[in-house]
């Protein structure tokens, strides 16, 4: 491309996968328009993941940075300050990638100007439901969120995965990045990916559920390893709840006491209608874990500024 500037920049941040990390890449050297970077963060303890990449570089298109620094959000900030590309584009180092997926996913950037984060479909790779499960989410059809309020439908179902994500650069650029408090490997390791639409929403940005494209995750679990998951994800989300809280923006109760008549009282009691005991309170008790702690101890501070400084669209 010499010194054209690509079009997307392709961020992936891995640590300790080695070369799993092997398959992303062929998968993504196939896509359909050539326009693209790709800067991979590795914050691996080893060396296995730098000499898995290594054949990849021949291709400049390819970048391989080292970051003795952990934390997704870390890299991704990282990623994001060394790309020049107007489209981000997101995914984890254990996915498979369609060879339009670049064109696809941020196509509706070119349909609306107010569009400013696109989800995909996250598809697993077959698996075996009695041994455990592999994170997913399936958009069943487009949809664009417009309103905080609107970023949560269904029953445990809700916005999407940063394992399939596209950013405008302007839009990451005034919301100042992805909140390195959250995301796996910071204080509260997950629902960074949801924190950036919430914010893109409340700066008057909308969100796309594109239900054209996926990406193949082939990200298994153990059931074990989805229980720690899960309550990761709802401790992650519950601390994103509290930095509006604590700047006394409120606008955020309305999703929050969403989340807890759902995961408190709705799902854990649908068991009673087939006369069983009721479940499923650790939900809450980790989403609203996160409330409490995050209410303790400050999130970053540039990602509330960018919250509280921001009239309501």
């Amino acid at each position: 491309m010499d010194n054209e500037i690509p079009r997307y920049a392709i961020i992936i941040a891995t640590r300790n996968r080695g070369h799993k990390i092997e398959a992303t890449l062929q998968s993504i050297l196939k896509s359909q328009d050539p326009s693209y970077e790709v800067l991979i963060i590795d914050q691996s303890s080893n060396c296995e993941t730098e000499e898995a990449v290594a054949p990849f570089l021949q291709d400049g298109r390819i970048r391989y940075i080292y970051s003795e620094i952990t934390g997704t959000c870390y890299a991704r900030n990282l990623g994001i300050r060394l790309s020049s590309a107007p489209y981000l584009v997101i995914t984890d180092d254990d996915c498979l990638l369609p060879e339009d997926w670049l064109q696809k996913i941020t196509a509706p950037f070119d349909q609306h100007s107010e569009i400013g984060v696109v989800f995909c479909t996250v598809e697993p790779l077959p698996y075996n439901p009695v041994d455990g499960f592999t994170p997913n989410i399936i958009f069943e059809k487009n949809r664009i969120i417009h309103s905080p309020s609107e970023s949560f439908h269904g029953l445990g179902k809700g916005l999407g995965l940063g394992a399939g994500m596209a950013i405008r650069r302007s839009l990451i650029e005034s919301i100042k990045g992805f909140d390195q408090s959250l995301g796996p490997g910071a204080q509260f390791p997950s629902a960074e990916d949801k924190d950036v639409a919430i914010r893109a929403l409340y700066k008057g940005w909308w969100v796309y559920e594109n239900a054209d494209i996926a990406v193949l995750h082939d990200g298994f679990r153990t059931w074990e390893e989805m229980r720690n998951l899960s309550r990761r994800d709802f401790y992650g989300m519950g601390a994103t709840f509290s930095k509006y809280i604590k700047v006394g923006d409120l606008r955020i109760l309305r999703l929050v006491l969403t989340w807890m008549f759902i995961f408190g009282i709705y799902m854990p009691f649908q068991p009673v209608a087939h006369l069983h005991r009721p479940k499923g309170f650790k939900r809450f008790y980790y989403l609203m874990h996160g409330v409490v702690d995050g209410l303790r101890k400050p999130v970053e501070k540039g990602s509330v500024r960018s919250i509280s400084d921001t009239p309501y669209p």
